[in-house]
């Protein structure tokens, strides 16, 4: 589809926003961690891999998370056999699109979106999911942190989302700092609140938000077409 008949790009975040995390929080019970250990091993995965890749070095997120798991176990008292800390690992492969996912890219494929798909996470990862969920199709590029060695919200890794873009440019995630480091670039955004709760008030206000991703293609937002009653 060439660049003038496109209405836009629509960026979409993969882990936790596209995708639910709820195979890896099974994987955890499965593996007798309490309730409360997924966030928190995820916010201090994401923590420390933005440390890294922020000070120069870079590990890509699958290991980075392999790396925190044990500790973040130790932390919270729970012993776990290798295997199976390998499973829940390896439940980021098997994560479920999330409610109204692939009808909302099928509308903006039909509506004339370019479609991006942006993620801490590798392509190879990217793309099985969306392969999972029959949508890959829709997705023009696959873009991931390792190709620029960064994790986001460095400005770099939106600048790949850019170069792959044509007009206005729209990102769609369920995490507060990645919507603040997508506004502090200049695209706008749409914050799905219902993993986080709220944004901050130190960030840039989202331009929409929505409690949850199946709520959007009926949410009224301020760009004509993105969203269709």
């Amino acid at each position: 589809m060439s660049q003038e008949t496109h209405r836009g790009t629509i960026v979409f975040d993969i882990i936790g926003t596209s995708f639910s995390l709820n195979r890896v929080a099974d994987a955890l019970t499965v593996a007798g961690a309490p309730s409360h250990t997924l966030p928190l091993w995820f916010a201090q995965s994401l923590r420390d891999g933005f440390a890294l890749s922020h000070a120069g070095g870079y590990q890509p997120l699958k290991s980075v998370l392999e790396a925190e798991l044990p500790r973040t176990l130790r932390q919270l008292g729970v012993t776990c056999t290798t295997e199976q800390m390998q499973n829940v690992v390896a439940a980021f492969g098997r994560l479920e699109p999330q409610p109204g996912l692939v009808d909302l890219v099928q509308e903006m494929a039909d509506d004339r979106w370019r479609i991006l798909a942006l993620a801490n996470a590798s392509v190879e990862s990217i793309r099985g999911l969306l392969d999972g969920a029959g949508i890959a199709h829709h997705f023009s590029a696959l873009l991931s942190t390792d190709q620029v060695q960064k994790m986001k919200p460095h400005p770099s890794v939106y600048e790949l989302a850019r170069r792959e873009a044509h007009g206005e440019i729209w990102m769609v995630a369920a995490h507060a700092w990645d919507i603040q480091g997508a506004a502090r670039v200049g695209f706008r955004t749409v914050f799905i609140s219902e993993l986080e709760l709220g944004s901050l008030d130190i960030y840039p206000a989202p331009n929409l938000t929505a409690p949850r991703l199946r709520q959007l293609s009926a949410a009224p937002g301020p760009a004509i077409h993105l969203f269709r009653e």
